[in-house]
């Protein structure tokens, strides 16, 4: 064997020989007092404050941390009652150095909970603060995101209930920030961040976020039975005040709070459950999508009391990871709900607006439509082109070929003056043979060519009816204007004016 590879080999056994070292290293390190345990088995802290003798004998240096949840007070003494500077984190963690030492953790817990800390080598620790900063951060950054994300279409759309979807999913990224200690990076010495009343109130808070938002969502209103959904709302009201109940009591309350709490949180999820499925058998518009994000969530919960020896990471960030991809779903469904809610918004503003006989806009939709280009000439300046046309001898007709050749004619002359404008030209029926045509041009050139189009359109010609050859022709007013202070009313008036004009003009020449 040459001497390189007796080198490489040797190498390789140092290195196995640290790792071993460094793993096993707070492998003696035990709380004496008050458990006499190793210090990676769990402990119920009691209430108040108490004091962990830990006797500690390593071969390397190593990180003491744990979670800071509900414990207002910790820190760590060495035997000659000195403290020991905590390090910057999201867990409250220490620097224990090689060698045989005793210390004492004090800590001040609000209610009884569970304490596991965990001693690393220094690399772990590292590795692990690492994994779980960025993955908190990620989480909280995707969950602003799709708050604004959310927010923003529920303003398009005027409707708080999508404004629910944004304060619940900022409430549970507060909460799970709060939970895990992402906070306390910055906020060190701020113990009402691991408070259980600040956690509880977000608790309350975005599950009544998530029932106000599901509602909307669902429809539940038309879906449920009147009973069905005020029990549910109500349930949303109770853990919301339940939520702002706790706070200014003590402790022991909070506890009871949080009993009476976890009851209703689970009554709610099983009646959203049960309408989510409900929704999805009538064909609930995105139903599928709102039942998959409910069950990803459930999932989640089921596994973080079941993966603990299966996979660590997923049993500690399967919830977080559920909740994110239930948000993404619901921001999904979200989208979809407001893009039909337009549809159907515009669908029934054009049937309200539109004239039943031919395909123009009746009088409310074209007066509310040329207000609007009004006002865009007010702003932007350029010609307004006004047109009023008027069928010559209309009753005539009626009386002669009858009312269905009439509305043929109508419908007829409604083509020829969509034919002729743009899709941005407000034109409307305002009367029984009465058309009006409202246009925002960039110059005067614009306008006249409008108005020749739309006159050479409407000269005399035979409609074709049912039975016969109507002929037929119409007499336009034309109005222009550059003057940005002038009302609707006014720009009728001048063309309606006009029109009379035109049509004496035409009976002359005959």
């Amino acid at each position: 064997m040459n001497q390189g590879l007796q080198r490489f080999l040797a190498r390789i056994f140092v290195s196995l020989t640290l790792t071993v070292i460094s793993l096993n290293a707070y492998a003696s390190c035990n709380a004496v007092s008050p458990t006499g345990t190793p210090l990676n088995q769990p402990y119920t802290l009691k209430i108040g404050l108490q004091r962990l003798t830990l006797e500690c004998d390593i071969s390397a240096p190593v990180i003491l941390s744990f979670t800071r949840d509900h414990i207002t007070y910790s820190q760590l003494y060495t035997q000659d009652l000195m403290s020991v500077e905590a390090l910057t984190g999201s867990r409250k963690a220490f620097f224990i150095p090689q060698g045989r030492h005793t210390f004492y953790l004090d800590l001040s817990a609000q209610v009884p909970t569970p304490f596991a800390p965990s001693v690393q080598s220094v690399a772990q620790y590292q590795r692990f603060s690492t994994v779980h900063t960025l993955t908190l951060s990620g989480f909280v950054g995707f969950c602003l995101a799709l708050t604004l994300y959310v927010g923003m279409l529920g303003n398009s759309v005027r409707n708080m209930g999508f404004y629910s979807y944004s304060f619940y999913i900022l409430s549970a990224a507060i909460f799970f920030t709060l939970q895990e200690g992402l906070f306390n990076i910055g906020f060190e010495d701020l113990s009402v961040l691991n408070s259980v009343h600040l956690h509880l109130f977000f608790v309350g808070v975005t599950v009544f976020a998530a029932v106000r938002f599901l509602d909307q969502l669902l429809d539940l209103k038309v879906l449920l039975r009147q009973w069905q959904r005020n029990l549910l709302l109500y349930l949303s009201y109770i853990a919301l005040g339940l939520a702002f109940l706790q706070l200014p009591f003590g402790f022991n309350a909070a506890v009871l709070v949080n009993m009476g709490f976890s009851v209703v949180t689970l009554l709610i999820m099983a009646i959203v459950l049960a309408a989510a499925i409900y929704a999805v058998v009538r064909k609930v518009h995105c139903s599928r999508l709102v039942l998959a994000g409910l069950s990803i969530v459930v999932l989640a919960m089921l596994a973080r009391f079941t993966l603990d020896n299966i996979s660590p990471f997923l049993q500690r960030y399967g919830l977080i990871i559920g909740i994110t991809i239930e948000a993404f779903i619901f921001a999904i469904a979200t989208a979809k709900k407001v893009k039909k809610l337009d549809e159907d918004r515009l669908t029934a503003y054009r049937k309200a607006s539109m004239d039943t006989l031919c395909s123009v806009m009746n009088r409310s939709g074209w007066e509310g439509f040329a207000k609007e280009l009004v006002d865009t000439h007010k702003r932007e300046g350029g010609y307004l082109t006004v047109l009023f046309v008027d069928v010559d001898n209309f009753k005539r007709i009626n009386d002669k070929y009858g009312h269905n050749a009439g509305d043929t004619v109508l419908q007829v002359i409604a083509k020829i003056v969509t034919n002729r404008c743009r899709e941005q030209d407000a034109v409307g029926r305002i009367g029984g043979d009465e058309f009006v045509i409202l246009s925002h041009c960039f110059s005067e050139g614009q306008s006249q060519r409008l108005a020749e189009r739309i006159i050479k359109g409407l000269e005399g010609r035979d409609v074709k009816t049912a039975n016969c050859l109507v002929p037929v022709s119409a007499s336009v007013g034309v109005f222009i204007t550059s003057e940005p202070s002038v009302k609707l009313d006014t720009l009728i008036q001048q063309a309606d004016a006009n029109m009379y004009k035109a049509k004496e003009r035409r009976r002359r020449k005959k």
